[in-house]
């Protein structure tokens, strides 16, 4: 009979660590006769300053200044059971594996680079712990307002007008006022491309890419007024907007809807069989 050797081996999978005997002789038996079931995994990622909805992608690790993200998971119904992950900020998320079964708050606190807080608490949200072989995740965006830093940031942006640039929208447009309000006022100062945000500095039209710099980040709001060859406006919108911390922001595209033609057009008779009223 040929002697049996058997090796221990650790497989890593999905961040689990899975244990069996691997038999390398002829009369071996199943080494894990009821397979091997990984632990759970839930995985808390984190974005910094997203806002979809306003057209901005995000802020990165390096933009705010985050060095280390530490995550604290504490189940909802039971305080006493709780973990910490601290993970490097560049690696998105932090990982649990094999929470006990039910429902968690997790805390996401980003770190600089001495250890202390960047935000003035933790930003917290809710996932259910992840069952055996299986992987749950939850997304926590640290909204602008929890940063204790008073970050600036360029506004890059390009204009548009019906999808067509000036000479080519309908109809054409000849000149364009800019309005960026952040926090109730007007911004003062002037785009790269030499024209006022404030609403007073009738230039040109562009389509060409522009920018402000060192501007206060957050929510903001930019009016956009296209005139004609006659001076009259044609296109006028206002649009919510965001912006993120630095310099290398996202360009955001504003493209202003053509004018609404049913405004202009007489009113429709009604149909010759409608009845009397």
């Amino acid at each position: 009979m040929t002697a049996s050797r058997f090796v221990r081996v650790s497989v890593l999978a999905g961040g689990a660590a899975c244990v069996a005997l691997l038999s390398c002789g002829d009369d071996a038996v199943d080494p894990c006769p009821n397979g091997c079931t990984l632990e759970g995994t839930t995985v808390v990622k984190w974005r910094f300053n997203e806002y979809p909805e306003w057209k901005f992608t995000n802020d990165t690790c390096n933009e705010v200044g985050a060095v280390m993200v530490t995550v604290v998971a504490t189940k909802t119904d039971d305080a006493t059971v709780t973990e910490t992950v601290e993970a490097r900020c560049s690696d998105g998320q932090g990982v649990f594996i094999g929470l006990p079964d039910g429902t968690y708050d997790v805390s996401v606190m980003p770190l600089g680079e001495d250890g202390g807080s960047l935000v003035k608490a933790a930003v917290v949200g809710t996932v259910p712990a992840a069952v055996p072989g299986a992987t749950t995740d939850v997304t926590i965006n640290v909204p602008y307002t929890a940063w204790t830093m008073a970050y600036t940031g360029n506004f890059l942006y390009e204009l548009r007008w019906g999808g067509k640039p000036c000479a080519m929208a309908t109809p054409p447009v000849v000149t364009q006022v800019l309005t960026l309000t952040i926090n109730g006022q007007p911004v003062a100062g002037m785009t790269h491309g030499g024209q006022k945000l404030d609403g007073s500095d009738p230039k040109p039209c562009a389509t060409q890419f522009d920018y402000i710099e060192g501007l206060p980040f957050g929510p903001a709001t930019f009016k956009i007024v296209g005139r004609d060859s006659g001076n009259a406006v044609r296109f006028d919108r206002q649009f919510d907007t965001f912006v993120g911390v630095g310099k290398f922001n996202p360009t955001i595209q504003y493209d202003m809807p053509p004018p609404d033609a049913a405004l202009d057009a007489p009113p429709l008779d009604a149909p010759p069989d409608a009845p009397p009223l």
